[in-house]
């Protein structure tokens, strides 16, 4: 039976998502980070809202997430918020963006909800209570190779790091993270490869994928369990998802791009 935290925090995303659906429908201004991405007004007051309710009921946990500084109390437990991921394709009216609420505690990401409200989906995870959308149980469909057809996300860093012709599968690059996890765990997509991800992109999603029986490795066959994976945040070394077959295959293939010449 879900807990009533997870119970709260399904309520705070779905309430979020719609509030995010109602104005990114009638358009929103970006400007640009330090780091070139773009924010808007509507990620500040979504991390805002989010924030808020949190510590309402969570008075004793602290709050991070993309937008502003931790806060909140100085408890084990810590909220990892992103209002939205996808910021880019949301402001080209592309319909993959995603909010993304993680619940670690000391360490280790034990509660992740993820909304996807151009879909009108809710993802969401407990540690050991397995993996859902929209009350369906997730479970990864794995495999020793991997089929041409197979849908294998590789994010932008990691496109540009990996020799994308070892990556087996027909790429792809949906520009969030957090929809990338979650249609992995939903067998939309069978593996994914990150590379500077933050805490905030994978603490929820990294819970739902693993919930639905992914394992995590790194480009050099270095296993990981999720709690190091997103302590490890951002991702130094590019990292695969998958389920446990389709893992070793890729770890057994993919391999780095060489330098650039001087």
């Amino acid at each position: 039976m879900p807990s009533d935290e997870l119970e709260f925090v399904k309520d705070l995303a779905a309430d979020a998502a719609r509030t995010a659906l109602a104005r990114s429908s009638r358009g929103v201004t970006p400007t640009e980070k330090s780091n070139l991405s773009f924010v808007t007004d509507l990620d500040r007051d979504l991390e805002t809202l989010i924030r808020e309710r949190l510590a309402k009921r969570f008075p004793d946990d602290a709050l991070s997430g993309e937008e502003y500084a931790q806060s909140g109390g100085s408890g084990p437990r810590k909220w990892s918020i992103d209002p939205i991921d996808g910021t880019g394709n949301m402001v080209h009216k592309l319909p993959l963006w995603a909010i993304s609420i993680g619940l670690i505690d000391r360490g280790e990401p034990v509660l992740g909800v993820i909304a996807i409200p151009p879909l009108g989906e809710l993802y969401w995870a407990e540690k050991g209570k397995g993996a859902f959308r929209d009350g369906i149980r997730l479970h990864v469909v794995d495999a020793a190779e991997f089929h041409d057809q197979d849908n294998v996300s590789v994010g932008t860093n990691a496109l540009r790091s990996v020799d994308t012709r070892t990556v087996p599968g027909r790429l792809r690059d949906l520009g969030s993270a957090c929809c990338e996890l979650a249609f992995l765990a939903s067998n939309r997509l069978h593996a994914c490869v990150f590379l500077g991800e933050h805490e905030h992109d994978v603490a929820a999603g990294g819970l739902i994928a693993t919930e639905a029986g992914c394992s995590i490795a790194d480009i050099e066959g270095e296993a990981i369990e999720l709690a190091r994976f997103v302590k490890r945040t951002p991702v130094t070394k590019p990292t695969f998802i998958a389920a446990p077959r389709r893992l070793e295959a890729l770890v057994r293939d993919v391999r780095k791009l060489p330098p650039l010449p001087r």
